[in-house]
């Protein structure tokens, strides 16, 4: 079993990662809605740069050793 702390990062890069996915999906289906485009492209690069900073400490983590089993 994973620590909490390891199991809550990786549950949520796995949902960021998921959004990204649909953003790009929600970004064509608004094909007539330039505002909504650009809604969809702003989300994208936010969690663009959350994913980095949660990839950033999952590293962190292997490299000091606390991403280990309870």
């Amino acid at each position: 079993m994973l620590k909490n702390v390891s199991y809550n990062l990786l549950e949520t890069i796995t949902i960021v990662s998921k959004s990204l996915y649909r953003y790009d999906t929600y970004k064509l289906d608004a094909e007539n809605s330039k505002s909504s485009q650009e809604l969809w492209t702003a989300f994208k690069a936010q969690r663009e740069k959350e994913l980095s900073m949660l990839l950033k400490e999952l590293k962190n983590q292997i490299d000091s050793g606390m991403l280990a089993l309870e």
